[in-house]
């Protein structure tokens, strides 16, 4: 099966990083606007986007502040049962995050391309929710 993955150079302490990736604050701010954050191994956190992507992951590893890791168990029938993995290792500029995602089944080439482009966006939304403060994640309700 394939893998997407990316890193990325975050300037921000990986505590922070690692805040953004666990809470529904954090991932707010990032991701999605609308989260239902779970905050421990075992419970499934939902992201609302719209159409059929709402994806529930169930967070399968919190290790504070190196990993965190899901799987996917809902509300995306492409992405059910793809692992997702976060790993935050620290540099002399902050932290270097490196992201995988591993898929469960077989997809066309288009959708990974897709998938790929989008991870870039929204994790590249995560560095600059670090850095700045202020991200660009997706709003369902279309405000600003």
């Amino acid at each position: 099966m394939r893998t997407i993955h990316h890193v990325v150079e975050i300037k921000a302490p990986r505590e922070e990083v690692y805040t953004a990736l666990t809470t529904g604050k954090g991932l707010a701010s990032w991701w999605t606007t609308q989260v239902n954050a779970a905050t421990e191994v075992g419970g499934t956190t939902t992201f609302t986007f719209s159409g059929d992507f709402n994806p529930g992951m169930r967070i399968t590893e919190l290790t504070p502040p190196e990993a965190v890791r899901w799987q996917c168990v809902t509300g995306h029938e492409p992405w059910t049962n793809n692992t997702f993995d976060f790993e935050l290792a620290p540099t002399d500029t902050g932290t270097r995050l490196r992201f995988w995602q591993h898929y469960a089944l077989e997809l066309p080439d288009d959708q990974y391309g897709i998938y790929n482009y989008n991870w870039g966006y929204y994790l590249d939304s995560l560095r600059m929710s670090c850095e700045t403060g202020t991200g660009k994640p997706m709003d369902p309700n279309g405000e600003s």
